[in-house]
């Protein structure tokens, strides 16, 4: 058994809702830890409710990092949360604690526990590029895209046509840089193949519920939210929005949170005192939020799950073991989430990845182990092979154009799901439908003829 070099870290992961956050102060008072949110909208000042901070006086006097300190109308993106939380984690370090990470937005728990997520980090050289090449960043998406894929074809098609955000990042890298972010990936996953992608001696715990019960629980808890001041957060949101920046602004920073967008009908209506309107935004705040739980599991599955797999090779000298805590049962939750997990961490803390031998995560949930890892990760160079866009001549998108994926893996998901059969079907249905009626106005004609 061979010591890792790298400092320890934990890292909770999980859907909204679940408890991350009572467990991860429960873990950090029983191991001298500290807590660093990995939220992108717990980072913005205020609005406690809408963006689920948990209250201070339930904290239990444990330090909270990297959260309530962005001011809403300044950018905040990626690189400055990496240099913001790694400052906090050496910090945390440098006084013997030990960091824990927490939080949903997976783009943020990548860039900070693995290795060569983004393919850059800096952003200083952002203030040289010209005034074309900022207007073709600020742009609509489909001239990111168009842009990007004249540039470099092969990254193009690594990422979805409507996917701003990557889009941009990936032209942000070949005008401060000069290369061709293609070229910049395959040297940076070639580093990968024979060594530990995490930066970190990490532990991870996956806080699950069933989905049935966690749904009900998080509509209880938006109901809550409207309760407990969120009307007010949202109301005070909207009158900022008003005053800069208006629909645009939606598709951006503290915009972007589950609980205003869903609102807004109903505070464009004057007095905002339609009952009607206002009821349709709480359910709209409700599907949201389960579709949001829904591709945070999705994430952990296909994402998180893949990397520690790929991990397990290097003999976990550097972590990347998970262990899944059932919070199914709340009125179980120091049996099946507390009690365990403190334990795991404490083994973790004394002996190392390599010297913690895991319990069996529950047998209810040992599914997700023995599910066959169709593996996308980045760390296999082949997998460039599978950067292709396909599209559905039948299906169409939020925004009514052609339904576009990546992969071919995800495109045959696509062609076996519900949704895709669904209109396959109603599309024969129609054509049978027509066929009828041509054949029963041919037989109409037929007999008018023979008259």
């Amino acid at each position: 058994m061979t010591p890792s070099s790298k400092k320890p870290i934990i890292s909770i992961v999980g859907t909204t809702g679940v408890g991350k956050s009572q467990f991860s102060i429960d873990l950090a008072e029983a191991i001298n830890g500290e807590i660093i949110n990995a939220d992108s909208m717990q980072v913005y000042q205020k609005l406690d409710q809408i963006t689920n901070k948990h209250p201070i006086e339930e904290r239990k006097g444990i330090p909270h990092h990297v959260i309530d300190y962005v001011p809403w109308d300044q950018d905040y993106h990626i690189h400055k949360f990496n240099k913001d939380a790694q400052t906090v984690i050496d910090d945390i370090h440098s006084r013997g604690k030990v960091p824990i990470v927490i939080g949903g937005t997976h783009y943020y728990l990548n860039t900070l526990l693995f290795n060569n997520k983004t393919m850059s980090e800096s952003n200083e050289e952002l203030k040289e590029l010209t005034k074309e090449q900022f207007d073709i960043l600020d742009g609509p998406v489909d001239v990111l895209f168009k842009t990007l894929e004249s540039i470099d074809p092969v990254i193009a098609n690594k990422f979805h046509p409507q996917d701003q955000r990557k889009l941009r990042r990936a032209l942000e890298i070949y005008y401060t840089r000069g290369e061709k972010p293609s070229e910049i990936y395959h040297e940076q996953k070639l580093g990968e193949l024979d060594s530990s992608s995490l930066k970190y001696n990490t532990l991870f715990f996956w806080v699950y519920c069933d989905a049935d019960v966690l749904n009900e629980r998080l509509d209880v808890r938006v109901d809550k939210m409207m309760e407990c001041g969120a009307i007010d957060e949202i109301k005070e949101m909207y009158d900022d929005y008003k005053t800069n920046g208006g629909a645009e602004s939606c598709h951006s920073g503290i915009w972007q949170v589950i609980g205003f967008k869903e609102f807004l009908p109903w505070l464009q209506d004057g007095n905002q005192v339609d009952e009607k309107l206002f009821a349709e935004g709480v359910e709209r705040m409700k599907i949201r939020t389960r579709q949001y739980a829904k591709y945070q599991v999705k994430w952990i599955k296909r994402s998180l799950m893949v990397e520690l797999e790929k991990e397990s090779k290097f003999n976990y000298e550097d972590g990347g073991k998970l262990y899944i805590l059932n919070a199914t049962d709340l009125s179980n939750w120091h049996e099946k989430v507390d009690d365990v997990g403190i334990e795991i961490a404490k083994q973790f803390l004394d002996h190392g990845a390599n010297g913690v031998t895991l319990p069996q995560s529950p047998p209810e949930l040992q599914e997700f182990f023995q599910e066959p890892i169709k593996t996308q990760s980045n760390r296999n160079l082949e997998s460039q092979e599978n950067w292709k866009h396909y599209t559905c001549d039948i299906c169409t998108d939020k925004h009514g154009n052609p339904f576009v994926t990546v992969g071919e893996e995800r495109w045959n998901l696509h062609l076996n799901s519900r949704r895709h059969k669904k209109t396959e079907s109603g599309i024969k249905k129609r054509k049978h439908n027509e066929e009828m009626i041509k054949m029963k106005k041919l037989k109409n004609n037929t007999t008018e003829e023979g008259d």
